[in-house]
């Protein structure tokens, strides 16, 4: 029977990532040699260029001039190095300051989370394959936390109101990464289409086929953010 202790932690995982600080916190930089930050760097320049499937390990040391198994010091894999390229995009992320009006700020911060996703819609699927604990990822989840913490919010609605928010965001990328972000002729031909429906099958669809496909992804999140704010606002202030 295998012993369970020594099986490496998921990339990704908890354990995985407890594990990965322990090492930083012990390794000491080689003077001119290969970092962490120039292996995302030059990771992300691919995958933003060529999609994930272009993005290898041999592909990667070959733009940056070295051996592939020189990577392996930083990295041990591919799984570990769409990890650390998450956490790598999220450094773009510009946090939102602390203000009195939770509200603006949350907002603020995910609209800036949506634009960097939507920059890098390759790596925008990324997100739901794995926990985000890597430091920028805590970086924003304690700025975000502490934000709706300091306005007023108790502990516990201010997890599930971040939560809350960050999912929608994130969802929201994988629809427009994924094709959903409709171009207006899309949007045409849609219309086009619920409009032929039967009227004895699907009335109501056919009658509001133009208001269906109005709305562009922009305008959708725009809503959603909204209606999604409105709910916060509502639950924060009930007794």
């Amino acid at each position: 029977m295998t012993d369970p202790t020594t099986v490496p932690p998921v990339p990704g995982s908890a354990a995985w990532w407890r594990q990965r600080y322990g090492e930083r916190s012990r390794r000491r930089p080689r003077v001119g040699g290969l970092t962490l930050a120039a292996i995302t760097d030059a990771a992300l320049a691919i995958a933003d260029h060529d999609g994930l499937d272009a993005l290898t390990m041999r592909r990667l040391a070959e733009r940056l001039g070295t051996r592939h198994t020189s990577l392996y010091r930083h990295v041990a894999s591919r799984e570990e190095l769409l990890v650390e390229l998450v956490d790598r995009v999220l450094a773009e992320v510009r946090l939102p300051v602390d203000g009195p009006d939770w509200r603006t700020a949350t907002e603020a911060g995910a609209r800036e989370f949506r634009r960097v996703l939507r920059h890098h819609p390759a790596v925008a699927p990324l997100f739901v394959a794995g926990q985000l604990l890597g430091p920028h990822a805590l970086r924003a989840r304690e700025q975000g936390l502490g934000l709706l913490i300091r306005s007023g919010w108790t502990p516990e609605s201010a997890v599930h109101a971040y939560l809350t928010v960050m999912h929608f965001v994130i969802g929201a990328a994988q629809l427009d990464a994924g094709g959903a972000a409709r171009t207006a002729a899309e949007r045409m031909a849609m219309a086009a289409l619920f409009a032929s429906l039967p009227a004895d099958t699907h009335p109501v669809v056919r009658a509001h086929a133009e208001l269906l496909n109005a709305p562009d992804s922009d305008q959708e999140f725009d809503f959603g953010l909204q209606a999604l704010l409105d709910g916060l606002d509502r639950r924060r202030e009930a007794p």
